[in-house]
């Protein structure tokens, strides 16, 4: 007794829940019938009130406000860096490919290339005025030219009688005439030392001299190749190998041979234009650079991409400061045209669903009526969240794709539940078969529809800035196309369908057709003969179970090795498209360069640097026994070794902290200095050759990681390096950074966001189900569908090369959404029907199936063509979308009636006062089979006692079995 209590309670739970839910529908779907013309006005004003938001639309595209949680160490150290350290200076690469770089033709054709940059301008910049400059010592001393080398130890001789004796070097070895110079005589030489503008290339060996260049033989290039180590035009070492990719080397272990070079420009930005408010932001780099600069940089693109005049044999690939941003941003705009092309492939195919083919039941206004709703859909979506300035990300641009899905996916559920009304509900009026119709819809869309929400409504609270964004806009979009797909388009199908009954045009309504009668093909509804006649019947046969199990449990055990396989990598140039310039030149760059490991800086802020020193010391030591760190550049090291060579002790123990900035600046104008003290110091003031430095506001020191390919790697190596400059304990501000760490910080937390976002959605979906479904059993069968999915998605990421990234991190909390709606609609529908498990699972088959496999298939349609995609973010969206379409289709349609036939549970309790229905019973497909043949004896018991409690308890009758997709109300 007392257990039938318990179910008595239960059965009036989700009695109360279902009626009040379906009562509701159905009052809003007559109303709706009444006035459809109100209802469309609503809409559409509701519409323009909330397009007022585009007003602040605002697009971000700048990778560190997307991909970076903000309160991240990276985004710490970039704010400190961009106050106290300003990027001054920017990059340009060009890499050659050829047979053999080391020909004198390549080598000529690289010196071509340099005169073009050269010779590069616009209307306010050349290169002489954008180019970062460096003192050129060797053009004033040594001369650029060997023939000239012998006469410069005379001039220096005859300025400074005194170091006479000590000229006595080789010509090709580096002299450092400020360790023999008296102060003053070095200062007033370095003083009439023209700027040179910083370009590196294997060309600093001849110094850019085209007539030395030209008369080289093949032997002389190989042989200075090998022996000179110093720069032609700067004056500092330089290991020009590290120019070279793919070096082949003869037995004795000399260069005879490269495959391809590197060129570089540097470039310096005008820090004053910036705080003038002349900029523009940089989206690549996601830092600010003066107009002019940016301006030359775009043309420089243009002269070095110009191949009209480039030998067939040599090929460049180039990577300009500006490409990223310009190259990414234009991608993903450029594949928006995807969007045009699947709605009219969705257009033609909803067309063809929803209508038939004679001329007054085709429904090309309705069937474009819904896909406007998707539209109104996003511009609600797109004006809400500019109205309270959530910015625009680049993943957002796939927000259309997957309101189409959805909304498509609603329109067929509705479109069902009016086809299957039965005979005797047919017969009514209009506004109530209206309201009947969107009665049986009304939950079904509802449970999709929430649990999607909620899913978005749970990934907001990410701390990627990109996932939120989309996140938000996909919620928002989300209750925009519940909304205006029960409203608008309900409104617009009663007027098709009076249009319809009055016997009108399907496209001219004026046009009223006299006599008319259709044709009896266009009468047949192959998709729903297949789900009744063929389908539904033999996918429940006991063969068919046990194979559908089977093939269920193998899947999900392949599904799970494919899984455990799935790594976590995040690569920015994957945002590039694949036959974009920026693209080749990073595959170049890895396939000639694969040694070269990331590039990173330790900053230093205000300190006494004189008592840092020994810390300093320590650092760098441990620095160079990091094995992950396999070069350090540090003006410390150069600073130690310039002043021990002339026998000081680094640091002296009687030094001052004025001795230090004294002797700093001496280093800083000395050969092996000079480049230090643009690039690694900002100093309170100029630095003046003759004078100690002023104060050092900031200092850095330069690094590069050896090549990591794992992110587990990757992580590590970050936390080292973080712990151990943080041991030094500092005074002041001490901290790595490289752009790379971007990265590799969202690589250390995406997989914890992911599986956090994954849980805490599908707990929030479970739930939702649960009180929309109003069925313990049937809501976890629902969410097994949701996790097998998943499981099975994942996989296929694996086997198709994806990682985890934020793009798809972004779809899978998308995938859980879109894959509840297949298995929501089964189980719920399931949840209406009457009789044996088998009988109820096949009335769920061939009552909902057709919606749900149009909604899949409708979906994919929409896709399909971002498969040509270059945006990773597209042909992601493309490939898990595929595999979400795929097996949510497979364990919604095939697995979960199978399930439900074996474990389902009774049916919801009939709404009191009902009555009996039979002449309808015989609309039901399979209500003619014998139950005993079919029925398990457990559930038929356990209905049976369910509905007599009910009965008695209201002294009425059960409604009859005909219901189609929910109980009829009253």
């Amino acid at each position: 007794m007392a257990t039938r209590n318990k179910r008595n309670i239960i059965s009036q739970i989700n009695y109360g829940i279902v009626n009040g839910l379906e009562k509701a529908f159905y009052n809003y779907g007559v109303l709706i019938a009444r006035h459809p013309a109100v209802f469309m006005s609503i809409c559409l004003i509701v519409t323009l009130g909330c397009s007022i938001g585009l007003m602040r639309f605002r697009v971000e595209e700048r990778p560190f406000k997307l991909w970076i949680p903000q309160d991240s160490d990276f985004i710490k150290v970039m704010e400190w860096q961009k106050d106290n350290f300003p990027t001054q200076f920017r990059i340009q690469t060009a890499i050659y490919e050829s047979e053999n770089v080391l020909d004198k033709d390549v080598l000529l054709e690289m010196l071509t290339l340099h005169e073009a940059v050269v010779n590069t301008s616009t209307s306010d910049a050349t290169w002489e005025s954008v180019c970062a400059k460096m003192p050129t010592i060797t053009e004033n001393w040594f001369g650029r030219r060997r023939r000239r080398r012998r006469s410069l130890g005379k001039d220096i001789a005859e300025a400074d009688p005194l170091v006479s004796s000590r000229v006595k070097r080789e010509d090709n070895d580096m002299f450092d005439w400020s360790t023999f110079l008296g102060r003053d005589t070095y200062c007033g030489f370095l003083d009439s030392i023209p700027l040179e503008c910083m370009e590196h290339s294997i060309l600093e060996v001849w110094g850019y001299d085209r007539e030395l260049i030209s008369d080289l033989t093949q032997e002389e290039i190989i042989h200075d190749v090998n022996t000179l180590d110093t720069s032609a035009v700067f004056g500092f070492p330089v290991n020009f190998s590290e120019y070279l990719g793919k070096v082949e080397f003869d037995a004795s272990g000399q260069i005879i041979k490269a495959g391809a070079s590197r060129q570089i420009w540097i470039t310096q930005v005008n820090i004053t234009a910036i705080q003038a408010g002349d900029f523009v932001d940089d989206t690549g780099t996601g830092t600010e650079v003066d107009t002019t600069s940016f301006e030359w940089e775009k043309e420089l693109i243009k002269v070095i991409l110009d191949e009209t005049e480039r030998p067939k044999n040599i090929s460049l690939y180039l990577m300009a400061s500006a490409s990223f941003g310009m190259i990414a941003g234009d991608t993903i705009i450029g594949d928006v045209q995807y969007l045009a092309v699947g709605f009219g492939i969705v257009f033609i195919y909803v067309q063809i669903m929803l209508g038939k083919f004679n001329l007054v039941e085709q429904r090309p206004l309705l069937s474009l009526m819904g896909l406007t709703c998707v539209g109104m859909s996003v511009f609600m979506s797109y004006g809400i969240c500019s109205a309270f300035n959530v910015p625009f990300g680049p993943v957002n641009n796939v927000l259309p794709f997957l309101l189409l899905g959805l909304g498509i996916d609603d329109m067929f559920v509705i479109m069902q539940a009016w086809n299957n009304l039965t005979p005797k509900e047919k017969k009514k009026k209009l506004e109530e078969r209206i309201g009947l119709a969107l009665k049986h819809a009304g939950v079904s869309i509802t449970v999709t529809s929430v649990t999607d929400f909620a899913a978005f409504a749970i990934g907001s609270g990410t701390v990627l800035p990109a996932l939120r964004s989309f996140c938000i806009f996909a919620a928002v979009g989300i209750a925009a196309v519940y909304f205006f797909q029960a409203t608008f388009f309900v409104a617009w199908f009663s007027l098709d369908q009076k249009r319809l009954e009055d016997n009108r045009h399907g496209l001219i309504w004026c046009w009223k057709l006299q006599n008319w009668t259709p044709n009896k093909c266009s009468q047949r509804d192959l998709c729903q003969t297949f789900f009744s006649d063929i389908y539904a019947k033999h996918l429940l046969k006991l063969p068919c179970k046990v194979l559908v199990l089977f093939i269920t449990l193998v899947l999900l055990a392949v599904s799970g090795w494919g899984l455990s396989n799935l790594r976590q990598e995040f690569n920015p140039i994957w945002f590039l498209p694949q036959n974009s310039y920026l693209f080749k030149y990073f595959m170049k760059q890895q396939y000639y360069y694969p040694t070269s490991g990331e590039l990173g800086t330790i900053y230093f802020g205000p300190m006494n640097y004189f008592e840092e020193l020994p810390k300093i010391d320590n650092l760098m030591v441990a620095m160079k026994e990091n094995e992950d760190i396999s070069e350090v550049d540090s003006w410390y090291l150069s600073y130690k070794n310039y002043w021990e060579k002339q026998g000081y002790e680094v640091p002296e123990p009687d030094e001052t902290q004025e001795n230090f900035l004294d002797q700093l600046s001496m280093f800083l104008h000395s050969p092996s200095g000079s480049k230090y003290r643009a690039k690694n110091f900002n100093f309170d003031g100029k630095v003046n050759c003759t004078g100690a430095a002023p104060s050092i506001l900031a200092s850095s020191i330069d690094f590069k990681h050896r090549p990591l390919s794992q992110s587990r790697e990757k992580i590590k190596a970050l936390d080292d390096l973080k712990a151990l400059v943080h041991s030094m304990n500092f005074s002041g501000f001490a901290e790595p950074y490289a752009r790379i760490y971007s990265g590799w910080e969202t690589d250390k937390i995406i997989e914890k966001e992911l599986y956090q976002n994954m849980g805490l959605a599908m707990t929030v979906v479970f739930l939702v189900t649960l009180f929309l479904i109003a069925n313990l059993v049937t809501s976890l069968m629902v969410l097994l569908c949701v996790v097998m999915t998943l499981i099975d998605v994942g996989a296929l990421m694996h086997w198709w090369g994806l990682t985890i990234d934020t793009v798809s991190c972004i779809d899978i909390v998308l995938a859980i959404g879109l894959c509840v709606d297949y298995a929501a609609h089964i189980g719920h529908t399931f949840m209406t029907q009457t009789g044996t498990r088998d009988e109820r699972a096949r009335n769920t088959v061939a009552k909902i199936g057709p919606a749900v496999l149009n909604g899949g298939f409708s979906t994919f349609l929409a896709f399909i063509f971002l498969a040509n995609s270059d945006s990773h973010v597209f042909i992601t969206f493309f490939k898990i979308f595929f595999a979400v379409v795929l097996y949510g289709l497979f364990h919604g349609l095939v697995f979960l009636p199978v399930l439900l036939s074996l474990l389902g549970p009774a049916p919801y309790p009939k709404e009191v006062g009902a009555e009996d229905s039979a002449d309808d019973e015989a609309s039901h497909p399979f209500t003619s089979q014998k139950k005993s043949e079919e029925q398990n004896e457990e559930q038929d018991h356990s209905s049976n006692l369910l509905n007599k409690d009910i009965a008695l308890e209201n002294n009425t009758k059960n409604e009859d079995r005909a219901a189609v997709l929910h109980v009829s109300s009253i």
